[in-house]
């Protein structure tokens, strides 16, 4: 591919002049020759005068007219120099100048606005015009810059808003069974408390993993899990067991279809995160009973709650997935509209996803799914 030719402004300027001399010197030669031609003109006209002996004044008259067109030259020449070195200065400034000039300083004032969204054309191709071209270059470099800033900080708004979502339900847990303890304090068995400090230990382990994996975050996406190795019924305990305690007077049923004592391999914690935004949205919808159903086998782990709401609008089931969105109908001020995202997330960094639907009976339906194999690559 040839080189693109640029003309600078030094040879531009240079043919601009050789041109102005031309006409300056073509305007010289005319007036010199016109000049010559009256001045021959008024010297015959002034010895005519002479030798008749016309009338005084006459002589006078063309004796001025002759000084007037001998010397008028020396005027006239330096005039018609500076005529056309002004209006060539005028055609140079406007073709090759201007235009460039005017699209910088627009630029400039955009800039200044923070104004970003424009493009700075010009069709010079002297080096005002590579200066345009660069001044894009950096324009685009800045708007790019300002761009990645500001996904930045959507992403870090995004992820605190994540991390302030989910640590509600594991401290709404705690509380639980706080103030259980406070309630039948003295009237619970030693056993009994045991197994609810040993609970409540579980839910702040959980807590301390969950912060310590989020601290080290810079979006949702950098989340990775931790494949365990557990059992079928385990995870299910703690399903309804948190279920149980989350829903409190609301109905909660529970089901599982699977063999206790098959090995599941994924990260519970991540499960039980899913599981608790899926509870948490059914808890905001349902009238007052919600069902939990656990199947699992060789390949796949599938949890699927189901309230019996109003069940998702026909714009829900479109743009659930969506960070940040929530059903206008909804008085929920505190609802980040960040659940199903997350959940979504979740179940994808983890072998599987997650499916809106609405039940027969009318309410919301989310079923979310995880890869139960064990695999390297995860």
């Amino acid at each position: 591919m040839g080189k693109v030719k640029r003309k600078s402004i030094p040879s531009s300027l240079s043919r601009y002049l050789a041109v102005c001399f031309a006409v300056c010197a073509a305007g010289v030669l005319l007036i010199c020759t016109v000049s010559g031609y009256l001045e021959a003109w008024s010297d015959a006209r002034l010895s005519g005068l002479s030798v008749n002996s016309g009338p005084p004044d006459k002589s006078v008259s063309a004796n001025r007219i002759y000084l007037a067109v001998r010397y008028g030259k020396f005027l006239l020449i330096p005039l018609w120099s500076v005529l056309c070195l002004l209006v060539t200065v005028k055609i140079f400034y406007h073709k090759e100048i201007k235009e460039p000039v005017d699209v910088l300083t627009q630029a400039a004032e955009k800039i200044l606005s923070d104004d970003l969204d424009f493009k700075v054309e010009c069709h010079s191709d002297n080096e005002l015009g590579m200066l345009c071209r660069s001044f894009e270059e950096m324009k685009k470099g800045l708007y790019d810059s300002n761009y990645e800033l500001w996904k930045s900080l959507e992403e870090r708004k995004r992820l605190n808003s994540a991390f302030s979502h989910d640590l509600r339900t594991p401290v709404t847990v705690l509380k639980g069974y706080t103030e259980l303890a406070e309630k039948f304090g003295e009237r619970l068995s030693p056993e009994k408390q045991a197994d609810i400090i040993r609970k409540m230990s579980v839910q702040v382990g959980r807590l301390e993993r969950y912060t310590e994996k989020m601290s080290g975050l810079h979006k949702l996406e950098d989340i990775i899990p931790e494949q365990e190795c557990c059992s079928f019924g385990s995870i299910c305990g703690q399903l309804r067991e948190t279920g149980s305690l989350l829903c409190g007077e609301t109905g909660f049923s529970f089901s599982a279809d699977g063999p206790a004592d098959m090995t599941v391999y994924t990260d519970t914690g991540l499960v039980m995160q899913v599981f608790e935004n899926l509870l948490g949205n059914a808890l905001r919808y349902t009238e007052n009973n919600i069902e939990c159903s656990v199947s699992a086998d060789a390949e796949r782990l599938t949890i699927t709650v189901t309230d019996n709401g109003k069940g998702f609008s026909d714009e829900a089931l479109r743009k659930a997935w969506q960070p940040f969105y929530r059903d206008e109908n909804t008085d929920d001020k505190v609802h980040f509209g960040l659940g199903l995202y997350i959940c979504r997330l979740l179940c994808r960094k983890c072998g599987g996803d997650i499916s809106v639907a609405n039940s027969s009976t009318g309410g919301g339906s989310v079923s979310a799914a995880f890869s139960a194999k064990k695999s390297e690559s995860r």
